[in-house]
């Protein structure tokens, strides 16, 4: 009888553990280090001015809120840290200060007084990717780094996504490749989407034939290892070198600001994002139906994807051409 209690127990231990696995699987893991960050930021902030930190109560949240505010941090970040405390008191099993009518008072004055719209990312263009890749050399990291160019802009792939590919997720056919992205920041439940790439014939810039290239010089063909490699800064002016395993996605950033600046580029004005923005912002000014684009982007909020092909259509849809040839 006892044996059959303790196998019991044991078994609602594992299911509990097995319960807590998927739970954290529940965020991207960006997402859990922002958490992270944030957390350790409030809990330094509680220690410096002796407050509680776990439960806080809702006025020392404001007060870091107004603290932050203070110290010149972004009406983002800010907006940022209060989401995260919240998600720790719940995940503590507290209920949230942030959520309380005292905490979004102060977090909507700081909006009025400091709120600016964002700083976003400034587009790349087909023209500047082109112009970018010229400067990735023969080296095994400046073909890589090619393929990650070429691919990340026509994929428009979040930096996260683009990493995460497998050899096994690449299917090359007669049109050009198909990519299987089998989870997304969007898609946090797997169910998975595919998109194409077509090829360009002739074309040192088709981002199929780069990434055939960078497969072939890797020698990595087993589908289950990654398509983006580690590799060592040493590796920079060689052929041939031995990955490192898989391609960290805060790479991603580094890698285009590193060849915006060989282009003569501001290097500040560009991160990830650019490569995902700039097709949607090309796609836009080419006249590009909304739901073809975000069949390809899979935005999961158009009205984000609208800003972007908004911006490609300043010109097009402009009234002052019309109005200057008025005036001849």
């Amino acid at each position: 009888m006892n044996t059959k209690i303790e196998k019991k127990q044991t078994s609602v231990e594992s299911l509990a553990k097995m319960a807590d696995i998927f739970e954290s699987c529940s965020v991207s893991e960006s997402t859990k280090r922002a958490y992270e960050s944030d957390w350790q930021a409030f809990w330094r902030f509680c220690r410096d001015h002796d407050l509680l930190d776990l439960p806080a109560d809702p006025e020392t949240v404001a007060i870091h809120l107004t603290d932050m505010a203070d110290s010149g941090l972004s009406v983002s970040t800010i907006q940022r840290r209060s989401i995260s405390i919240s998600a720790i008191h719940r995940a503590a099993g507290f209920e949230s200060p942030a959520k309380t009518d005292r905490v979004r008072r102060v977090i909507k004055g700081i909006k009025k007084r400091l709120g600016t719209a964002p700083r976003q990312a400034k587009a790349l263009s087909w023209p500047d990717i082109r112009r970018m890749v010229q400067h990735c050399d023969t080296s095994i990291i400046g073909v890589r780094d090619s393929a990650i160019l070429l691919l990340g802009w026509t994929s428009a792939l979040r930096r996260s996504e683009l990493v995460a590919l497998d050899i096994g997720d690449l299917e090359f056919v007669e049109q050009g490749l198909i990519l299987t992205i089998r989870r997304s920041k969007t898609d946090q439940m797997g169910e998975g989407a595919k998109i194409g790439i077509p090829s360009i014939s002739n074309d040192a810039y088709c981002p199929v034939f780069a990434v055939q290239r960078w497969i072939s010089r890797a020698k990595s063909r087993s589908p289950s290892n990654p398509l983006f490699l580690k590799i060592g800064a040493s590796g920079r002016n060689e052929w041939f070198r031995e990955p490192e395993g898989r391609l960290s996605d805060r790479m991603i950033p580094l890698i285009i600001k590193r060849y915006a600046k060989f282009s003569g580029m501001d290097p500040n004005l560009y991160s990830a994002h650019s490569l995902r923005r700039g097709l949607a912002t090309d796609a836009g000014a080419a006249g590009v139906p909304e739901r073809v684009i975000s069949r390809h982007t899979r935005h999961r909020s158009i009205a984000v994807l609208r800003n972007y092909i908004e911006d490609g259509t300043i010109w097009q849809e402009n009234p002052l051409p019309i109005i200057y040839g008025r005036e001849k």
